[in-house]
């Protein structure tokens, strides 16, 4: 029996690596024979080159193109074309796209701006939560549908997304105005209460029990994880991506240690019986911080237009189209939609006290977009949704998200006409110390200026506006005129390139919000554009080697930026 072991012992010693590697090889193969990798890649070539081609049709007609790759994988899912079926390993590469979703909502959201949206906008906010959840929870229950149901049908309207609302903002100037400032504000507020409230939901389906007891318990565990993330990822993760950034050799370890932290944080909510969607955000809140955000989101957008359209294909291939024609799924999405709008619209009077146009306000909070799909889908997750509760939820999304932009257009091109360009009538003697300060941190207007400065007070508001923030009277100026003619002289051409010297990020995104670019400079505003949809631009500085710039280089007299001695 030893001679045996030991000659066994002796051969495997002696075995050729390529045998022994043969060996390792047919053992993974054996180990993976479930897994069909031709279907699984030939899957995933089909949903990104769909995803592509429905969002760029989508966006020529101006529509959203989340509802381009939604209906597309509708159409080739097993509904209609039945191209794809559904899988788990689509499944997975849809879970890591919303993971990458959200951590890219915390990389966009300043936590500063959080304590600057007022009364106002955190009144909105509240008010946006509570009437379309509350209402949504009664009625999902007379409709006949379960406790649980109708938590997450509730939950699913009280979130708002304002991605497309800012668009439409944007096309007709008005992104600097009081109204889409209290917008854009109560969304900051609304995706942390957005959060929360899933997270709770959530838990109180799992346990399978509504207490007060149990309530109280998870909107303390689920604000105790936000505020424990947060300051650590506050505090440990830009000191991490600054020592790691200063070290590395590859310019890619930061993005791919950014990812990882993302990952981590997720799992760190999950293991806490949360959604991983929250740990997500609260990293991207921790990376916006770091001294690596820039090409941190660039790395974030490159990889999320890979995985983030698989994530709204799945939804598409996940419905049973045949579901839309059932009378019980077009009444109760009927009912919810009516709820979803009037109880956005009735949010408004959180404005209450501010010379604003509370039905444009109430019209911005409409749209439900993504956000209201990742409710649907951790509904589905947890057992919650049935087929035909989810597509109540779908419908909600694509009418709200359809219905919202031409309301936008109609109530903004109502305001324009309805105001003319306002006369200089109340215009002030410049005080001293110019038009435009800054005191605490705040640029501030001083005076009421002749429209004929606009073009130079935006230049030069827009520079301090790189360490400060605007304050209301500013913005407000800048949108009663945003109509009117911009003239360019030798001494607004020298303050532009000082924009382009010392300006930054900030700068530029304060002359997008007032519309100063897209009137005066309009090469640079389509190069913004296309750095919002291209990861590989690098920034508004390249804008040097535009015609325009040129053209006001050669009239004050300089090349280029580094004959400049600024």
């Amino acid at each position: 029996m030893d001679v045996g072991r030991r000659r066994r012992a002796s051969d495997r010693r002696t075995a050729r690596p390529s045998d022994r590697n043969c060996e390792v090889i047919s053992s993974v193969l054996a180990s993976a024979g479930a897994i069909d990798y031709g279907r699984v890649f030939a899957d995933l070539a089909i949903i990104l080159i769909v995803a592509k081609v429905a969002s760029e049709l989508f966006e020529r007609i101006h529509v959203p193109a989340v509802l381009g790759e939604i209906v597309a994988g509708i159409v080739i899912g097993p509904s209609m074309l039945g191209l794809i079926d559904p899988s788990d390993a689509m499944r997975i590469l849809a879970e890591i796209g919303v993971i990458i979703l959200l951590a890219d909502v915390g990389l966009e959201m300043d936590l500063k701006e959080l304590r600057r949206v007022g009364r106002a906008s955190m009144l909105v906010a509240i008010l946006g939560v509570v009437l379309p959840m509350s209402s949504g929870v009664l009625a999902g229950s007379l409709l006949g549908e379960s406790l649980n149901a109708s938590l997450f049908l509730g939950a699913a309207l009280a979130a708002t997304s304002v991605g497309i609302t800012a668009r439409v903002f944007g096309d007709l100037r008005a992104l600097s105005s009081t109204e889409a400032r209290i917008v854009l504000g109560a969304a900051v507020a609304d995706d942390v209460l957005g959060l929360v409230i899933l997270t709770v939901v959530t838990r109180i389906v799992v346990q399978g029990s509504v207490d007060v007891a149990g309530v109280i318990s998870t909107i303390g565990l689920a604000i105790g994880f936000l505020v424990i993330a947060g300051a650590v990822g506050l505090t440990l993760v830009p000191r991490l991506l600054a020592w790691v950034g200063n070290r590395a050799v590859s310019p890619a370890t930061v993005g791919v240690l950014a990812a990882g932290i993302t990952f981590a944080f997720s799992a760190a909510a999950s293991s806490a019986q949360l959604a991983p969607i929250i740990g997500a955000f609260v990293a991207g809140t921790a990376l916006a911080r770091t001294d690596h955000h820039d090409r941190i989101a660039r790395d974030f957008k490159a990889l999320g237009s890979i995985f983030i359209p698989v994530f709204f294909l799945q939804i598409g291939i996940d419905t049973d189209v045949t579901k839309f024609f059932s009378g019980h799924v077009l009444i109760v999405a009927a009912v919810l939609t009516v709820i979803a709008i009037v109880g956005k619209m009735l949010a408004a009077v959180g404005a209450w006290g501010t010379n604003t146009d509370k039905l444009l306000i109430g019209i911005g909070m409409v749209p439900r977009g993504e956000v209201g799909l990742i409710f649907a889908t951790i509904g589905v997750s947890v057992g919650v949704f049935q087929e035909d509760l989810y597509a109540v939820v779908l419908l909600v999304v694509l009418l709200t998200t359809v219905v919202a932009p031409p309301l936008l257009k109609w109530r903004l091109t109502s305001n324009d006409s309805a105001s003319a360009e306002p006369e200089d009538e109340n215009v002030t003697e410049e005080p001293v110390g110019g038009w435009v300060r800054v005191i605490n941190d705040e640029v501030q207007l001083h005076g009421v200026p002749p429209s004929r400065l606009v073009l130079p007070l935006a230049l030069q508001s827009s520079l301090h506006a790189a360490t400060a923030q605007p304050n209301d009277a500013l913005l407000d100026w800048m949108h009663t005129h945003r109509n009117s003619t911009l003239q360019w002289d030798e001494e607004t051409s020298q303050m532009f390139l000082d924009v382009l010297m010392r300006g930054n990020a900030r700068s530029w995104r304060f002359l997008d919000v007032t519309s100063v670019i897209t009137r005066a400079l309009p090469e640079v505003a389509t190069a913004i554009r296309a750095r919002r949809g291209d990861a590989s631009e690098l920034g508004p500085t390249h804008l040097a080697q535009m015609p325009t710039v040129e053209a006001l280089r050669t009239k004050v007299g300089r090349a280029t930026l580094a004959d400049s001695s600024l």
